[in-house]
This record gives C-alpha cells, sequence and structure tokens, in this order.
C-alpha cells in the first residue's frame, strides 16, 4: 500500500507544471524522503540577438590576453585561423597591458617561421576581392562556425585560406533570399575531404 501512494505521489508530480524542482514524500518513520522532480516541459525561449559590438568588448577591463603577432598587435580573430605550421614560437606572459584605455589580463606573443608573413583581409575584403556580392548582405562561415561579428574588423589569413564556397539560402515562402559564404582553411582535414567533395557549379582556382 504504502508503495502504491508512492508511485502516485511520484506520477502527480511529474505531470504537474509550475511546482517547485523537489518533493517531499512522508515515510513510514517519520522523516521525509525529498525526491528531485525532474523537468520535461515544453518551451519556446526567444534570446536576444548578439550585436557585432558586444563581441569584442570595449570597456576599460578585458578579461581576455592580449595579442601581439611578430611584435604587432593583433585582433583574437586572426590567431584563431592562424596555419599553426607557421608558427615558430608562442611566449605567454601574466602580466598585464593596457591598449586603446582597454586592460587586457596577459600578453601572448607570437612568431611566425621566417618564410612566413601572414597576410590579414577582412571578412569584407574577402567578399569584395573575390565575389560578386558588393553591397548585398551575406552570412559568412569559416570552418563551420557562423561568424556574427563586425565584417569589417574580422580579420582571417588570406595564405591559410583553401576554399571559398559561395552560395544561396532561398525560401520564397518567408521572403528570404540571403548569400553565405563559407571560408575553408588549409587544415588537414579540410584538404583530405575536399577530396570527397564534388561541387557543382563553377569552381575558381586562385594560385597563391
Amino acid at each position: 500500500m504504502n508503495k502504491c501512494l508512492i508511485l502516485l505521489l511520484l506520477v502527480a508530480a511529474t505531470n504537474s507544471f509550475g511546482q517547485k524542482n523537489y518533493i517531499t514524500i512522508p515515510r513510514l518513520l517519520g522523516d521525509t524522503l525529498k525526491i528531485e522532480k525532474i523537468d520535461t516541459a515544453f518551451r519556446v525561449v526567444y534570446v536576444d540577438s548578439i550585436k557585432p559590438d558586444t563581441i569584442k568588448p570595449v570597456h576599460k577591463h578585458n578579461l581576455e590576453p592580449v595579442f601581439f603577432m611578430n611584435g604587432k598587435f593583433v585582433n583574437k580573430e586572426l590567431i584563431n585561423i592562424l596555419n599553426p605550421q607557421k608558427i615558430e614560437n608562442i611566449e605567454i606572459l601574466s602580466s598585464d597591458t593596457l591598449i586603446d584605455n582597454i586592460k587586457y589580463h596577459g600578453k601572448i606573443y607570437i612568431i611566425t617561421k621566417n618564410d612566413y608573413t601572414p597576410k590579414s583581409i577582412s571578412l569584407s575584403g574577402i567578399k569584395n576581392k573575390y565575389t560578386n556580392l558588393k553591397g548585398k548582405p551575406v552570412l559568412f562561415f569559416v570552418d563551420g562556425h557562423m561568424i556574427n561579428a563586425d565584417y569589417d574588423n574580422y580579420l582571417v589569413d588570406e595564405y591559410n585560406l583553401l576554399t571559398i564556397y559561395i552560395g544561396k539560402f532561398e525560401n520564397a515562402k518567408e521572403h528570404i533570399n540571403l548569400s553565405i559564404i563559407t571560408l575553408l582553411t588549409r587544415s588537414e582535414e579540410n584538404i583530405k575531404n575536399r577530396k570527397k567533395v564534388i561541387i557543382r557549379g563553377t569552381e575558381l582556382t586562385m594560385n597563391k
């Protein structure tokens, strides 16, 4: 009888909404048994859009380190897709530094190999140089990651680009017509998978 009562209480609590996260069940010796309730309620959650100016904080205290490449200050986006095979040395210092009234916690110095100098270019520069989409809205992906940032300031290493795919996302019912630019870097995985991909369309080979 007691087991049936406990079972009924558990079922009732699981199917109830707006209850506490825990339910209390009386036990034979007078104490109580506290059981965590599993939340299976269906929800629709609206998330505020991430604005480009929130990607890189401009307040006075930045918890991220500052990056220097070959002695020059660079943004972290350029470091993210730098060819690791072209890096000669990385030095990390814990001291803070102040640049443009922004305090960075830590310094990272990156030295590239003597025969390699990165060629930085913005995503806007990529769009204007390699596509016919100048002045049109586009969505950028880099190695499968959507870039939600200021395309004018998001820099990549042009020498480390392997392939640029240009496509469209269309949905007539929703009146959506958006161009998509996907960049693949010269990682071992991308080079290996490139041989397996068959592209239908026009392919432009660029010698560097």
